[in-house]
């Protein structure tokens, strides 16, 4: 990441991230909905969105990486296919944490029965759009475009720090949150961004940083499983917390802002700046 970016063509290549991601996903959603009014099933209309929407946000990517900043891909972490051992088991771990300390905090298991067609379309759903296509399309536009242009211009500190920002901001648009809760979201979105970031800038690799968000996703967000306070009307399984308390709940948002999933956040960061603090002394 030698060669610096001038602040326009930083600036260019953030916007042009964004109109990636934003385009991308405006285009598949467009495209399962139009197969949906055709009759075709929820599930595969999930699955069709989902890829759609991964290729996309790669194939724009990597054109904007050689025709707008005259980069490789490579350069802005963006090769091919590349996941080490250790943030896989880090991808699975995580939201097993997240559900032990749920458990210890206490509460109880509550099943929907959904039909097979709504079912399937959780599945599909949760594994390829929520996991596979937009922890990836997440990764490769704030760990790859994003953080490889400030990264360029500024230095690591903001290339880490800013895109993080922008992430927890992010989730803030569309949820109608109170004044506190929107300061929690920011605060625990720009936490989990900040550990993405470190794992890219560990890995070389937005591949690993996309596998943890992906399976947390999956785990999470998806809606095979839920955990909240009350149990979740389109979740196939929900995990009943019986502290409401807004630390531990997450609030109006949910439990990815609980202190239990920034506590875990904090954790995975810790072992990353770690582990580059060992690569960097050898």
């Amino acid at each position: 990441m030698n060669r610096k970016l001038s602040t326009p063509k930083t600036i260019s290549g953030i916007v042009a991230a964004l109109l990636v991601l934003i385009a991308a996903q405006c285009l598949a959603l467009a495209a399962g909905e139009i197969l949906l009014r055709l009759g075709i099933p929820g599930a595969i209309c999930n699955v069709v969105i989902g890829v759609i929407y991964a290729a996309l946000v790669c194939g724009l990517a990597a054109l904007v990486c050689r025709k707008l900043l005259k980069v490789s891909p490579r350069k802005m972490r963006l090769p091919g296919f590349s996941i080490r051992p250790i943030w896989l088991a880090a991808a699975v771990l995580m939201p097993l944490l997240l559900l032990g300390c749920c458990r210890i905090v206490g509460g109880h298991w509550e099943r929907n029965f959904p039909a097979a067609g709504e079912a399937w379309a959780i599945v599909t759903g949760a594994v390829v759009f929520y996991g596979f296509a937009a922890g990836l399309a997440e990764e490769i536009v704030f760990r790859g475009l994003i953080m490889g242009c400030l990264e360029k211009r500024f230095g690591v500190p903001t290339a880490v720090l800013l895109p993080s920002l922008l992430f927890g901001a992010v989730h803030i648009i569309g949820n109608d949150l109170d004044p506190v809760s929107a300061l929690q979201v920011l605060a625990a979105g720009s936490i989990v961004g900040i550990l993405f970031s470190l794992i890219a800038m560990e890995s070389g690799s937005v591949w690993n940083s996309a596998i943890v968000h992906g399976v947390w996703n999956l785990a999470v967000v998806g809606g095979i499983w839920q955990i909240g306070t009350a149990a979740g009307p389109e979740a196939i399984f929900s995990f009943v917390l019986d502290n409401t308390s807004f630390w531990i709940s997450g609030g109006e948002f949910g439990i990815e802002a609980s202190v239990l999933s920034v506590g875990i956040y904090l954790a995975f960061s810790v072992l990353a700046v770690l582990r580059m603090k060992k690569k960097a002394a050898v």
